[in-house]
């Protein structure tokens, strides 16, 4: 879930901003497709959780910064900040939210794509399907890919499909046969299409929790 939203400064009612460490920073989440009074975003919100959110903006943040937000069923909800990595911040809420709050935020608010500014870090393309590519759009068949290689054409469409993967002493052959550099598929043998799985889901429990991604362990059984 992606959402829109719009981060400001409250203002005292002398005029003045209080100073950082009583200052709080109203978030109003768009609803309805709109914010409220025509406001323009200036955060995305790539995750709520009953215990926490994940923001991605190009303010400036501290943490343990205080965030006021706006939200469906549950008025002037308190967060705080708990950690920042770049333009993302983890926010920890001071109260669970409630179901029907949880609820009216899914049901109300319009899912948006990304913006073009900072944002996550895409997950690199799989080698099977960069296989696939390839030989598309150099116009070969499975089975021409084979005889090339001297294998089967069931194992070029298992490496395709993911299902198997090529044998490091094949990375050079197949690199020529597909008209790349043998190290831009050596890369796509590597972990980085796991690690970028689980550095989401340790940002996303991260969140959920209210502590920073680099306290998160995961273990994975295979």
């Amino acid at each position: 879930m992606a959402l829109k939203a719009h981060l400001e400064h409250d203002i005292q009612k002398d005029g003045r901003e209080d100073a950082r460490r009583d200052e709080r920073r109203s978030l109003f989440l768009e609803t309805s497709g709109s914010l409220p009074g025509g406001l323009e975003a200036n955060v995305l919100i790539h995750n709520i959780s009953a215990s926490g959110l994940l923001i991605e903006t190009d303010m400036a943040l501290a943490v343990d910064e205080k965030l006021i937000l706006d939200l469906p069923e549950a008025e002037a909800v308190r967060a705080t900040v708990v950690w920042q990595s770049g333009f993302l911040y983890g926010c920890a809420f001071e109260e669970a939210l409630e179901p029907n709050a949880m609820a009216a935020v899914q049901l109300r608010a319009d899912p948006v794509a990304a913006p073009s500014g900072p944002a996550l870090e895409s997950p690199p393309e799989p080698l099977g399907v960069k296989l696939n590519r390839l030989r598309r759009e150099r116009g070969l068949t499975l089975a021409q890919v084979a005889s090339v290689l001297g294998v089967s054409k069931p194992t070029v469409w298992a490496w395709e499909k993911g299902k198997a993967r090529p044998l490091p002493d094949r990375i050079e052959a197949i690199a020529q046969v597909l008209g790349v550099e043998a190290q831009e598929l050596e890369e796509r043998l590597g972990d980085a299409q796991h690690s970028a799985l689980v550095q989401e889901c340790r940002v996303r429990i991260a969140t959920a929790y209210g502590t920073h991604p680099s306290k998160v362990r995961i273990m994975i059984e295979v």
